[in-house]
């Protein structure tokens, strides 16, 4: 007979690092050990005996097993996701209501009870919860995936390891699907049983209901087409690959980010509380074609044509989606990415080619170029990172305190002031959309930028020069309209000293 049981040693989840609890986790689900729920102290706990070096236990030979591997986790689900099963197509809610889950069948028939008696019933979660969770998954999925390319691609062997490695090629492609993923990913988390079916039920729930909202998050459609298996593993692995990039360019962590969501959002169907949303993260077009590029243009110089004809595509709804202040939510950039993936990709010639894996995202955003350190006040502050406006506000206060302003009164230099900040914003924007679309690398880029900045300089000039013979009409009105009937000369002229950008002709 078994000793009592008398544990000699406790281990406390919450203080072991992620991969100590996936160990953790995975031996307690190995051992099939029984969790228990500590009301008294709100905790769950799990006994497990092991036995020490060298100690054997008899075991009957009625109880002995077949030699062979124990199923993980993954594959145990991969055989249930097998299996037919007959789904209700509904279940209560805990808000009273019915959710029709027919489009979620595939995760539905990996967490649906044997025991009937067991009734699970979905509660709708905030947006908060559910886009820390969904952007979890991702994080988890990526580093999987990534850390799964070339895996065993020189491999080679006898006959047998061969046909072995097949298998093992066979059981990770069932295993690999997305709601498998996610129910094993959870079960890691949580272990229990029973928390992992009630969080896999809300989690579905929440996003079907908060895809249905007349604004939604377009995270929230994307996910739901995973879980649907709408898009499938090659179109993961892609959209994992553009918010990997998306991130490191914007510098920002999507799961962090939601870990304050900021103001109840007024309208749109949300409830007061609970779908509070943070501010958009937001790619300007540059940034976009940034990502573009390193995403469909791999080879400089040697594009292939298909390549450069999805790039096209896909930059060609980007600037569609752009907002007034020419961004793009980061959200609705992603989304736009894999729905372009999706319908462009070029097909596998054969069923058993895999799609091309897109490389591992870089350590730094962008290559570093080699840049010229400008000796000018206003080029420094705007490479420097400092906002564009703040930078420059500043630049034209300096300008006007120069000698070349000091006889203007008061009210003259209001005006001028004034228009002087309306041209430069107009120059830099200019400039900026230009060389966004046109610059072929960082230095042609701010290049463009200095140029309008030094065109502008020769231009105050001038402007100095003619606003002193204004002051003889203070009112305002009469000086804005010759000022401004004045600037647009002084552009013109501007334009022809080009050649020269000196300053002295």
């Amino acid at each position: 007979p078994e000793a009592p049981f008398s544990p000699t040693h406790v281990v406390v989840m919450s203080e072991l690092s992620q991969a100590e609890k996936e160990t953790y986790f995975d031996l307690l689900i190995a051992a099939e050990a029984q969790f228990h729920q500590d009301h008294e102290n709100n905790t769950v706990l799990a006994d497990m005996r092991i036995l020490g070096p060298g100690v054997k236990i008899e075991v009957p030979v009625e109880e002995k097993k077949e030699d062979g591997p124990r199923l993980t986790t993954a594959e145990k689900l991969a055989i249930k996701a097998a299996t037919p099963q007959k789904l209700s197509g509904s279940i209560d809610t805990a808000a009273g209501g019915i959710f029709h889950y027919q489009r979620y069948a595939n995760i539905v028939k990996l967490i649906m009870p044997k025991n009937k008696s067991t009734a699970y019933k979905p509660k709708r979660r905030s947006l908060a919860w559910v886009m820390r969770l969904i952007h979890e998954i991702y994080d988890v999925r990526y580093a999987k995936d990534t850390g799964d390319i070339g895996e065993d691609e020189f491999e080679d062997g006898s006959e047998e390891e061969m046909a072995k490695k097949r298998e093992r090629e066979e059981m990770q492609r069932q295993t690999n699907v997305f709601p498998i993923f996610i129910v094993d990913l959870l079960s890691k988390k949580f272990g229990l049983k029973s928390i992992v079916e009630q969080t896999v039920w809300d989690l579905i729930y929440s996003c079907d209901d908060l895809r249905a909202k007349d604004d939604p998050v377009p995270d929230i459609e994307v996910f739901c087409r995973f879980l649907e298996e709408y898009y499938d593993s090659d179109e993961l692995l892609y959209y994992c690959y553009v918010r990997s990039l998306t991130q490191s360019v914007l510098n920002a962590n999507f799961k962090t980010h939601w870990a304050d969501p900021g103001k109840a959002k007024d309208g749109a169907g949300y409830s007061a509380g609970i779908d509070r949303k943070p501010l958009e993260l937001m790619l300007n077009r540059r940034e976009c074609n940034y990502i573009a590029q390193t995403i469909f243009i791999r080879n400089r110089g040697e594009e292939i044509e298909q390549e450069k004809e999805m790039f096209n595509d896909f930059m060609h709804y980007i600037d569609n989606s752009l907002n007034d202040q020419g961004e793009v939510d980061s959200c609705e950039f992603m989304r736009i990415a894999v729905e372009r993936y999706f319908i462009t990709r070029p097909q596998n010639e054969g069923e058993d080619a895999p799609a091309p894996l897109p490389p591992a995202p870089p350590e730094q955003p962008a290559e570093e170029e080699p840049t010229v350190d400008y000796d000018h006040p206003l080029l420094k502050a705007i490479f420097s990172g400092q906002s564009v406006e703040t930078a420059e506000a500043e630049y034209v206060d300096e300008v006007v305190a120069r000698p070349d302003f000091a006889d203007l009164t008061s009210e003259v230099l209001v005006v001028v002031k004034e228009d002087l900040c309306e041209e430069l914003t107009q120059r830099l924007h200019e400039a900026e959309k230009w060389g966004t679309v046109n610059a072929k690398s960082e230095r042609e880029f701010q290049d463009t930028i200095a140029n309008a900045v030094y065109e502008f300089d020769g231009m105050a000039k001038l402007v100095a020069e003619h606003a002193k013979g204004l002051q003889a009409n203070p009112s305002g009105g009469g000086l804005r309209l010759e000022f401004d009937g004045m600037a647009k000369l002084v552009a013109e002229h501007a334009k022809g000293l080009q050649a020269n950008p000196s300053g002295g002709a």
